[in-house]
């Protein structure tokens, strides 16, 4: 496992796609991120938004 301290993507990478799962800390979110069948896969949070302003 890599652990780097930003989205720095290189030039040459390109999204091929995303998967948005649910879990309840990082070290599950990394669990799931190690079973899936890909060279390279970046971990994301993402804040949840009630929809008001």
């Amino acid at each position: 496992m890599l652990v780097t301290d930003g989205p720095f993507a290189e030039t040459s990478e390109q999204l091929g796609g995303f998967f948005l799962v649910e879990a309840s800390d990082l070290d599950e979110a990394l669990g799931y991120a190690k079973a899936l069948p890909a060279d390279c896969v970046e971990v994301r949070p993402v804040v949840q938004s009630d929809g008001s302003s």
